[in-house]
């Protein structure tokens, strides 16, 4: 897996993961709380 900024500009931002050997991506935002981190996944792609 590889993870990278959404866009280089926003670092904190968006983050995509690419798995399956760059067959599929994952589009998600840390939503960073004290209390209650969460993960919110925006969109996934495979081909």
């Amino acid at each position: 897996m590889k993870v990278l900024p959404e866009r280089s500009d926003r670092p904190k931002g968006g983050r995509i993961c690419y798995f399956d050997r760059g067959h599929g991506r994952l589009l998600y935002v840390l939503v960073r709380r004290a209390e209650d981190p969460q993960i919110i996944v925006e969109e996934v792609f495979r081909q």
